[in-house]
């Protein structure tokens, strides 16, 4: 039997209220990732290990919305937990 290591690791989360979020980036360096936000939730796959942040792109009249501190190890699941957008 062997084992494979998986590469990347996944963050998910969830915007309130679910309507108001667009897309969410995540930074690290010189590395930017994006996906869509579905139904107020947003879920990165493949993501290199490391620390990132977090950026939730508003629909108006909702501002964007930033965290900093998000963990990724590989092949492990990172919670983003709750985005809160405030107009």
């Amino acid at each position: 039997m062997s084992f494979h290591k998986i590469a990347g690791g996944t963050v998910h989360g969830t915007i309130n209220p679910p309507e108001a979020g667009l897309r969410a980036f995540l930074f690290s360096g010189k590395d930017t990732i994006s996906v869509n936000v579905v139904n107020g939730a947003f879920q990165f796959l493949n993501v290199s290990g490391g620390n990132y942040k977090l950026l939730i792109e508003a629909k108006p009249p909702y501002q964007n919305a930033a965290k900093d501190g998000v963990r990724v190890t590989d092949g492990e699941f990172s919670d983003a937990g709750e985005i809160e957008l405030q107009k």
